[in-house]
């Protein structure tokens, strides 16, 4: 009668185990990449008032390469001058000097905006 028990409890014992060493929970991490930093690109533009210009921020992981799916912010320094949208278009509102930052995990690039005031009309025929 023993001996029956104690393979009972042993049977328990061994399948408890294999489901356990069967739990995903225990297996390590697949690879990540880390993100490493990112760049703006254009580091500067000069656009007239009104004009629209694209920023991209180009993100790379700790070897170099490319990294997709990482959420970046833009800020604009000076909105009176010009402001930016999610996707990284900026929009050229008033004469002046802006900073555009993109940010992302805690790391952040800029790039220089110069706006031109709009070009003035010409003049009306006879009027000059």
């Amino acid at each position: 009668m023993r001996v029956i028990r104690m393979s009972r409890i042993l049977a328990t014992v061994s399948a408890l185990t294999l489901v356990g060493a069967c739990n995903d929970a225990f297996s390590p991490p697949p690879n990540i990449p880390t993100f490493e930093g990112l760049t703006v690109v254009p580091r500067s533009a000069t656009i007239q008032a009104g004009q629209v210009v694209a920023l991209k921020a180009r993100l790379i992981d700790a070897n170099g390469d490319p990294l997709n799916g990482v959420a970046t912010s833009w800020t604009s320094s000076n909105e009176v001058v010009a402001t930016v949208a999610a996707t990284g278009e900026v929009l050229g509102r008033g004469a002046g000097h802006a900073i555009i930052t993109a940010t992302a995990q805690g790391k952040s690039q800029t790039a220089a905006i110069l706006v031109l005031g709009k070009p003035s009309k010409p003049a009306p025929k006879g009027e000059n």
